[in-house]
């Protein structure tokens, strides 16, 4: 029994020992919860709200609408952006030959114009007059892009026909005397398209002028702008003289495009765009409307000289713009949308489906504003891959009436600015 305890009064004072000599050697680590990093390479998260840009209201030539299925006719007057009116170009195919069409027993008895709008814009209790006249030149149809900035010389003055539109009423069914169902029915223009277009050019829908402000503007699908040609032709059938009734519809399914001009002249004086054109002098507030009228631009060479200054690392660039009010007489006009278009080797960037447009915004009614991340391109401007420094903003309403007044980076109550979260190594 002595044995056996001292065996094991030894082996615990062995353990002891052991302990005491381990609790010796073994400190609590200093480093918990310090930084790993030396000091000259740590990075740190930063975000700075108040960097403010310029920008400048620009009018723009001319906006491409060949081909485009939906589009404006009509006339609206802005006390800020002056009138706008919208008219409409197009030409018919040469219709395939049927039996009878064209043939010299073929008579027409009557032909139809339609006119069916989808929705308006404007004041819908206005009466607007409207003007089909037949094309004189050609040039319309082949160099629509030149054409788009001015449509003058090129049609009949004297209408083929006229008439009024006012909002309520149903589809229009128009009648249009059958001498000019003739050019449609040529045999011999049938069978040439070339010979086709000498004889009938196509046709410029346009309307006239409204006094007043506001004004109304209809948007129309171009398959809504038809023509149905009625007309009988004489065959033996079964031995005797035969009369056949028939019936033709034409759409505008050839060279087309919509016509808008604008003219800032008619603006108020008080309430018309300032600086316009004018990249050096910022007003407080800069400009935005759709179908060709002016679009802002905003320079960003103050913010890639800043970050030039600096080494950081762009986390996010959100761009703010607020909206200024008051806005236009009409209130429905106003852009709900915007988007930011820039430029590469002085040619517009352009998406997927071939728009010009990239960077895109919601109206946010609870901040007033519209936000757009600008990372990407921002990222492209700092390492040299774009030579034009510079955001082009536009509506994103391709196809009706649309326009806003906005903050810009002078103005005293709401500046644009640029928020950018971004890493700084230091």
């Amino acid at each position: 029994m002595r044995t056996s305890n001292f065996k094991v009064f030894k082996r615990f004072c062995l353990v002891s020992i052991s302990a005491l000599l381990l609790n010796s050697c073994y400190n609590e680590p200093q480093f918990l919860g310090n930084n790993l990093i030396p000091d000259d390479d740590k990075y740190a998260v930063k975000t700075d709200t108040l960097f403010e840009l310029s920008s400048y209201t620009i009018q723009e030539d001319s906006i491409s609408t060949f081909l485009f299925s939906y589009g404006m006719i009509g006339f609206v007057n802005s006390e800020i952006f002056g009138t706008t009116k919208g008219g409409f170009v197009g030409r018919y195919l040469t219709p395939e030959s049927t039996e009878g069409y064209g043939g010299s027993t073929a008579k027409p008895d009557s032909i139809f114009f339609y006119f069916s709008p989808v929705s308006h814009y404007g004041d819908s209790s206005k009466t607007l007059t409207i003007k089909v006249h037949e094309l004189t030149d050609t040039m319309v149809l082949w160099e629509p892009y030149n054409a788009l900035k001015s449509i003058e010389g090129h049609y009949n003055p004297t209408p083929l026909f006229t008439f009024t539109y006012k909002g309520g009423q149903k589809n229009l069914k128009l009648p249009i005397d059958t001498s000019f169902a003739r050019y449609l029915m040529d045999s011999t223009a049938l069978t040439n398209y070339k010979l086709f277009y000498t004889k009938y050019k196509g046709l410029y829908i346009s309307c006239n002028d409204l006094l007043g402000e506001g004004g109304v503007a209809y948007t129309l699908p171009t398959t809504s702008l038809v023509i149905s040609l009625y007309y009988h032709y004489n065959k033996i059938f079964d031995g005797k003289d035969s009369v056949f009734n028939k019936v033709k519809y034409f759409n505008f399914s050839g060279s087309r495009f919509f016509h808008y001009q604008h003219d800032l002249s008619k603006a108020n004086p008080t309430k018309s765009i300032k600086n316009l054109n004018d990249t050096i002098t910022q007003d407080s507030v800069f400009y935005v409307q759709n179908l060709g009228g002016v679009y802002g631009r905003i320079n960003l060479d103050g913010v890639t000289q800043w970050v030039d200054s600096m080494p950081i690392i762009i986390n996010k660039a959100e761009l703010l713009i607020g909206k200024h009010t008051p806005e236009t007489t009409t209130p429905d006009t106003i852009a709900k949308d915007l988007t930011l278009g820039f430029k590469i080797n002085k040619d517009w960037a352009t998406n997927q489906k071939g728009n010009r447009y990239i960077y895109s915004s919601k109206y946010r009614p609870y901040s007033e504003d519209y936000s757009f991340n600008i990372t990407q391109h921002l990222q492209r401007l700092l390492e040299g891959e774009l030579e034009d420094k510079s955001l082009y903003v536009f509506s994103s309403n391709e196809t009706g009436i649309s326009r806003v007044v906005l903050h810009s980076g002078s103005n005293n109550s709401r500046k644009m600015k640029l928020r950018l979260t971004y890493t700084k190594l230091r």
